[in-house]
C-alpha cells in the first residue's frame, strides 16, 4: 500500500510541474512543430470554387510599372462585374490619392459592383507616433464597398497561424477577410487555425494581366468568390508560415477562406480540457503499470504516446480539432522517471541481499554441477584440465585428482579432430557453432566411445576458462549405424521390386500382342465355320459349336486388348492423336454398334443427342473406346426390360457433358471409389456371373484424363447407375468439323 501511494504520489507531482510548464507557455514551442507535422501529413486539396486573381511577375512585366494606375483595377473589376463574379476582395493599398481621373475609374468600378467588393484595411505600428495607425482606402472607395481588416498577426515564434474574425480598427472592431468573404460568420468561431494542409498547389490561380485582357472564359469566374493580390516576391507582400515557409499576403488569406467553408478553422482543446486529459493518461498508465518491470513500463509508455499521436492525427483529419499532445507525453514520461526512480531505490537496496545469495546460489551450482548426469570437465585456455566432475571420471574411468592437469587432447581418441597446436581456436570454432560436435574419444582403460562435445567460455579474474560438456553416445551411434544400414537394405529391396514391377508391366504388353495374332485367327476361322462359307459342316451340332468358339474368342480377345491398353498406359506409352471429332455423331455410332447386345438382352437404349454437330479435338479412337467402356458396363449390369440412356449435352461454360444413365443393379456407396481402380469389382451380387477382367472403367479414366477431363460415377444400389464425362471448353472448335492433317 505505501508503495502504491508513493508511485500515486510521483505521478501526480509529475502532472502538476508539466502543467505548471503548459500554462505558462513554457511547451509551446515543442507543440507548434509537431502540429505543424501532422498538417503536413493530413493533407486534402482546396474547394476548386475560389479564384485568385495573382498580380504576378508576368502581369508586372506586361504593364511594365508599379504602382498600378487605378484605371487598371477598374478595368479588372469591371471584367470581373461583368463575368458576374461573386465577392471579390482586392488585397491592395488604396489609401493614398492619386490622379483624379485614376480615382474616378476606380470610384465608378466599385460602384458598378453595387457593394460586392471588399477593399482591404490595415492597423500599423507608427515609429514616428509610437503607436498603431488604422489605415483604410480613400472615402470615395470605401463609400462602394466593404472594408476588411487584412492584417495577419503572426505567433511569438514569426510565423502567421491563425486568424481573427475580428479585428480593432479606428476605436471599433472590423471583420477579417475570411469572415468578410463567407455568407454567414455569426457561425465560425472568433479565432482559429489556418489549415495548412489545405494543398494550395490545388487552389484555382489566375493571372491579372490575363483577366484584365479579356482572355478568361467569363464562365470561369460566374459566381466564385475572387481574391485579387499580390504573389510576385518582388512585391514583398510575403508572410513566413509553418509548411510552406513563405506565402504570399492572398494566398494565406486564401487558406484561411478555404479553412471555413472547408469546415477546417482548426480549434485547439480548451486548458481545462486538456489538463484533465493528462491527468487522466497519466493516472490510467500509472495503474497499468502497476507491479510491472521497468521495461514493460517504458514500452507501455511508448506504446500509449505512439498511440496518442496516431489519435491526434486521425482527429485532426476527421475533424477541425487539434489535440495537444506535448503535455500528455512529457507527463507520462516524467511520472515513468519517477516511479524507475523509487524502483532503483529498492534494487539498490536488494543488491546487498542479492550479493549474498550469489555466493548460497554459487555454492549450490557446483553441487549440481558435481552431481550432473553427464560429464563436465574444465580446462584452462592451454587445455590443461582443472575439475572434472564425477559423472565424467566415471565416463572416462579415471579418478578427477589424477586427471587434473593433463591435457585435453589425452582423451581424444583421433586428436586431429581438435587442432593441437591451436586447441584454443578449435575449442572456439566449437562454441561458435551453437551446437555439440561428435567425436570419438578414449577412455582411460584405452576404450573408444562416441561422444558429443559441448564448449562454452567462462571469464574469471580475467582469466578464460572453457567448460566441456561430454554427453556418451556410443550405444545410441551403434544404434543409429544399423538402422541405416537397415534402410539401404529397404532401399535395395524397393529397387528391385520396382524393376520387376516394370519388367511385368512390359512383358504383359508384349504377351499381349502375342495373344492377339492367334486369337484373331481363332475367331476369323470359328467364324467361316459358324457361316459355313466353305461347305455345310455336315452336323447342326457343329455350326453351334463354331458360335460358341466365336463368342469366347471375342470376349477373351476384348479382354486381352484392355490389358494391352492398360499395359500401354502403365509404362506411359499413350500419345494422343488429336483431330477435329464430332461428338454427337461418336455417341450414334457406339449406340449403333452396342444395339445387336442391347436387343439380345431385350433392353432399351435411348440416345439423346444434339442434331448440329458438336465438334471438339480429340483422339477419336481412345474417347470411343472410353464411351464404349461405360455404355457396355452399363448394358452388362443391367437386366432384361431395362433402360439405358446415353445423352450429349453443353454447360453453360461451353463444356462437352457425356452422361450414360441406367436404371440397373447400382452400386453401394462404399465400393464406388474402387470401380476405377485396376482389376477390381464391386460386388454386386452378379460379378460372378459376368465376365471381364475389371479395366474397363480404369482405361475409361485414363483415357478421358489424357483428354484434361473428369470422369464421375453416381449409384445406390437398386437405383441404378449414372456416369458423367466432361471435356474442358478448351478442346472444343469453333468451325465444324476439320481434319486434323
Amino acid at each position: 500500500m505505501k508503495r502504491l501511494s508513493l508511485r500515486c504520489g510521483v505521478c501526480a507531482l509529475a502532472c502538476l510541474m508539466t502543467l505548471a510548464a503548459y500554462l505558462g507557455g513554457a511547451l509551446e514551442p515543442l507543440e507548434r512543430p509537431l502540429i505543424d507535422l501532422r498538417m503536413r501529413l493530413v493533407e486534402r486539396p482546396a474547394d476548386p470554387h475560389p479564384v485568385v486573381v495573382e498580380i504576378d511577375p508576368q502581369s508586372i512585366a506586361q504593364i511594365g510599372q508599379w504602382p498600378w494606375p487605378r484605371s487598371l483595377h477598374a478595368l479588372l473589376l469591371d471584367r470581373l462585374t461583368a463575368a458576374e463574379a461573386g465577392p471579390v476582395f482586392l488585397d491592395v493599398d488604396f489609401s493614398l490619392r492619386t490622379l483624379v481621373s485614376e480615382d474616378a475609374a476606380l470610384a465608378g468600378a466599385l460602384a458598378r459592383r453595387q457593394g460586392n467588393t471588399i477593399l482591404a484595411a490595415f492597423r500599423q505600428w507608427s515609429t514616428s507616433a509610437e503607436a498603431f495607425v488604422d489605415i483604410g482606402p480613400l472615402p470615395q472607395f470605401a463609400a462602394q464597398a466593404r472594408l476588411a481588416s487584412a492584417n495577419l498577426v503572426p505567433a511569438s515564434d514569426g510565423l502567421v497561424r491563425s486568424v481573427e474574425m475580428s479585428l480593432p480598427w479606428r476605436g471599433g472592431a472590423l471583420a477579417g477577410v475570411a469572415a468578410a468573404m463567407i455568407d454567414d460568420s455569426t457561425q465560425a468561431p472568433a479565432s482559429f487555425l489556418i489549415d495548412f494542409g489545405i494543398d494550395v498547389a490545388s487552389v484555382t490561380r489566375l493571372s491579372f494581366i490575363d483577366v484584365a485582357s479579356g482572355n478568361v472564359d467569363p464562365n470561369l469566374l460566374r459566381g466564385r468568390p475572387v481574391f485579387v493580390g499580390a504573389t510576385s516576391i518582388e512585391l514583398g507582400d510575403m508572410l513566413a508560415v509553418p509548411k510552406h515557409r513563405t506565402l504570399p499576403g492572398v494566398m494565406v488569406q486564401m487558406l484561411a477562406y478555404q479553412s471555413l467553408i472547408l469546415d477546417r478553422a482548426l480549434q485547439r482543446l480548451p486548458d481545462w480540457a486538456l489538463c484533465l486529459a493528462t491527468v487522466c493518461f497519466v493516472m490510467l498508465l500509472c495503474h497499468a503499470g502497476r507491479n510491472r518491470g521497468a521495461g514493460v513500463n517504458l514500452l507501455m509508455i511508448l506504446g500509449a504516446n505512439a498511440a496518442l499521436w496516431g489519435v491526434a492525427v486521425g482527429a485532426q483529419a476527421v475533424a477541425p480539432v487539434v489535440l495537444d499532445v506535448v503535455p500528455l507525453t512529457v507527463a507520462s514520461f516524467g511520472a515513468g522517471a519517477g516511479t524507475f526512480m523509487l524502483r532503483f531505490r529498492k534494487v539498490a537496496a536488494s543488491l546487498v541481499a542479492e550479493s549474498l545469495a550469489r555466493r548460497r546460489s554459487e555454492k549450490f551450482m557446483g553441487a549440481v554441477a558435481e552431481n550432473a548426469f553427464d560429464a563436465l570437465i574444465t580446462a584452462d585456455a592451454e587445455g590443461r584440465v582443472l575439475t572434472l566432475n564425477r559423472a565424467a571420471g566415471q565416463v572416462f574411468g579415471i579418478e578427477p585428482a589424477a586427471a587434473k592437469g593433463r591435457s585435453v587432447m589425452d582423451f581424444l581418441a583421433r586428436p586431429n579432430a581438435v587442432a593441437k597446436r591451436d586447441l584454443e581456436a578449435s575449442l572456439r570454432q566449437i562454441m561458435g557453432t551453437g551446437r555439440s560436435r561428435r567425436l570419438v574419444c578414449r577412455r582411460d582403460s584405452g576404450e573408444l566411445f562416441f561422444a558429443d562435445l559441448a564448449v562454452s567460455e567462462l571469464v574469471e579474474d580475467d582469466r578464460t576458462l572453457f567448460i566441456l560438456l561430454v554427453r556418451d553416445i556410443d550405444r545410441r551411434v551403434k544404434a543409429e549405424r544399423r538402422l541405416l544400414a537397415r534402410e539401404r537394405e529397404l532401399r535395395r529391396a524397393k529397387t528391385v521390386a520396382e524393376v520387376a514391377n516394370q519388367s511385368k508391366t512390359e512383358f504383359l504388353a508384349n504377351m499381349s500382342h502375342e495373344l492377339k495374332t492367334p486369337l484373331n485367327a481363332i475367331i476369323g476361322f470359328a467364324e467361316i465355320m459358324e457361316q459355313q462359307m466353305l461347305g455345310p459342316l455336315g452336323t447342326e451340332q457343329y455350326k453351334a459349336y463354331a458360335t460358341d468358339i466365336r463368342e469366347s474368342g471375342e470376349r477373351l480377345y476384348h479382354t486381352v486388348v484392355d490389358v494391352l491398353e492398360f499395359s500401354r498406359v502403365e509404362i506411359d506409352d499413350v500419345v494422343l492423336q488429336e483431330q477435329a471429332t464430332d461428338l454427337a455423331d461418336l455417341c450414334r455410332r457406339i449406340a449403333a454398334r452396342l444395339a445387336p447386345r442391347v436387343a439380345e438382352k431385350n433392353q432399351h437404349l435411348e440416345s439423346s443427342l444434339p442434331d448440329l454437330p458438336t465438334v471438339f479435338l480429340a483422339d477419336e479412337r481412345l474417347l470411343a473406346l472410353a464411351l464404349n467402356h461405360v455404355v457396355s458396363n452399363a448394358i452388362k449390369f443391367t437386366g432384361t426390360q431395362g433402360r439405358i440412356r446415353l445423352a450429349l449435352d453443353s454447360s453453360d461454360t461451353g463444356e462437352a457433358i457425356i452422361t450414360v444413365e441406367d436404371n440397373g443393379i447400382g452400386i453401394e456407396a462404399d465400393k464406388i471409389d474402387s470401380c476405377f481402380d485396376a482389376f477390381a469389382q464391386a460386388d454386386r451380387g452378379l460379378d460372378r456371373t459376368h465376365e471381364g477382367a475389371g479395366l474397363g472403367l480404369t482405361l475409361a479414366r485414363r483415357f478421358i484424363e489424357l483428354h484434361d477431363g473428369p470422369i464421375t460415377l453416381q449409384s445406390a444400389p437398386g437405383d441404378g447407375t449414372r456416369v458423367t464425362v466432361t471435356l474442358p471448353v478448351a478442346r472444343r472448335e469453333s468451325e465444324g468439323l476439320r481434319d486434323s492433317a
